[in-house]
């Protein structure tokens, strides 16, 4: 007989390529699942596996069911995400983007007028993971730049944004036209309380450009601005945040590079739960109040 419970074992045991590791992942113990896949054997009447092959590979026969699964499993997690889904009494959000706030909370002060009974719950000490939470379960929303091809999350575009170098007035760089890397490797690198490889500086400018980067850490957005506008050094922001500063003339923005670097954020949930109905509300808002 095939079932649900065989198939996202045969899945497993492909994803992982060993029947210790597709047990640990299945929690089970590597008896137990030995004794499940032979009982499915026994049931089919055929081989699924080679036994001695590292890592594991299938028969024809078993190649069949990894098809199915591929198939089947994504429907059967995207309709229970739409079961679930409607019938959410809150919305658990990580916002992978500080910069993000300045625009977000009018956007979740209309979405609370439209969905008074579902309350966002904000979730800051898991936001560096926040993709991998959501994958677990723990997270309904996050908005993100960093689209990766993860089975069973659904990303969807919300805005392109221009991340450019803030510099002070009177800085040497001020009259640029544009920026690159080699010309900030003496800048005190501004950013916020993130991993290294999290910084967008680091990752989009140095790292490209095979750049060691050193940052002091502000966790405030208007702190950086205002560091920046004091000559305390440099940070790479979106334009948008940095814009009404500049007709101030309280710092200078510059693109980076000539073609200037632009990001696109995203809105991830898990698959299926994109029609989910207080979540489709709040990405309306969020639509509404995106920066210019």
């Amino acid at each position: 007989m095939i079932d649900l419970k065989l198939l996202r074992t045969l899945q497993a045991l492909q994803q992982t390529g060993t029947l210790v590791a597709a047990a640990e992942q299945l929690c089970l113990t590597q008896s137990a699942l030995s004794h499940q896949l032979k009982e499915a054997e026994s049931s089919l009447g055929t081989t699924l596996y080679l036994r001695k092959s590292q890592p594991v590979s299938f028969s024809a026969q078993g190649q069949l069911l990894l098809d199915l699964a591929a198939r089947v499993l994504p429907l059967v997690a995207q309709t229970e995400a739409q079961l679930k889904g409607r019938s959410l009494s809150g919305i658990r959000l990580a916002v992978e983007c500080h910069a993000c706030f300045h625009w977000l909370m009018p956007a979740v002060k209309a979405f609370g007028l439209i969905e008074p009974n579902c309350p966002i719950e904000f979730s800051a000490e898991i936001e560096h993971n926040a993709l991998d939470a959501l994958l677990s379960d723990e997270l309904d929303l996050v908005l993100t730049t960093d689209q990766r091809d993860l089975q069973g999350i659904f990303f969807e575009a919300l805005f392109e944004m221009q991340l450019c170098l803030g510099v002070s007035t009177d800085h040497p760089l001020a009259q640029h036209a544009f920026v690159v890397a080699q010309q900030l490797r003496q800048e005190t690198l501004l950013g916020y309380p993130l991993p290294l490889e999290r910084q967008d500086l680091y990752r989009y400018v140095f790292a490209p450009a095979g750049l060691e980067a050193k940052f002091r850490t502000v966790a405030q957005s208007s702190q950086i601005l205002q560091l920046i506008a004091a000559g305390q050094g440099v940070a790479l922001l979106p334009r948008w945040l940095m814009e009404p500063y500049r007709a101030q003339g309280l710092l200078a923005v510059l693109p980076i590079g000539e073609q200037g670097l632009f990001r696109t954020m995203y809105a991830a949930c898990r698959q299926g739960q994109q029609e989910a109905t207080p979540l489709r509300q709040l990405l309306e808002q969020i639509s509404q109040h995106q920066p210019s």
